[in-house]
């Protein structure tokens, strides 16, 4: 009789013992998933949740200025500075050559920056892909051309993102968490049986 209980409680300790391993193991499974950290605790999921929600950008410079650019779902926004005193440049005339189309900005004073609005050309640049931009600017006292890249990846970054999160989830580690348990109480039951 004592020693059916001394195997009753080994196959209880046994059941434990396998359910402890199998959960520690679903759990570190599952912290290797989205939302874990890296060497320095930073997010490791972070860079492709910003690429996915990022605003498709450029920049460009020369001697006399500087742009940069964003591209927002109904317009180009580009702000405008000279380049050494990277004082923002006021009313200056912006023409937007790209994928065959001329177009000229216009600066808004409340915005603080010039807006390309042509919804045809808007509308090609919010397709994913990249994109050659070249800006013909003059001010008064100065003219210049300036060539940028648009890359526009947030389309494609969504897809493979998409497809990724189908496989996140550790089944794997889930299935080894449940045998490891139905093992634990099939022998807790076999040993517990033997009163």
């Amino acid at each position: 009789m004592y020693i059916n209980y001394l195997l009753l409680l080994h196959g209880q300790r046994v059941m434990c013992v396998f359910f402890t391993a199998a959960l520690i193991l679903f759990l570190s499974s599952a912290s290797a998933s989205p939302g874990a950290h890296g060497p320095n605790g930073e997010h490791l999921d972070t860079a492709e949740k910003a690429s996915i929600s990022a605003i498709p950008k450029f920049e460009s410079f020369t001697e006399t200025f500087e742009v940069v650019g964003e591209l927002r779902d109904s317009k180009l926004v580009i702000y405008l500075h000279d380049f050494k005193s990277n004082s923002p440049v006021e009313n200056a005339s912006i023409e937007v050559d790209a994928m065959d189309q001329q177009v000229k900005a216009q600066f808004s004073k409340e915005a603080g920056a010039y807006l390309v609005t042509e919804p045809t050309l808007i509308e090609q640049l919010n397709q994913a892909g990249s994109y050659e931009l070249i800006l013909t600017v003059l001010s008064d006292d100065a003219g210049d051309l300036l060539v940028a890249n648009l890359t526009n990846n947030i389309l494609n970054h969504a897809v493979e993102s998409n497809k990724d999160h189908h496989h996140d989830f550790p089944w794997s580690s889930l299935l080894v968490a449940i045998v490891a348990f139905v093992f634990g109480v099939l022998v807790a039951r076999t040993f517990g049986g033997q009163k």
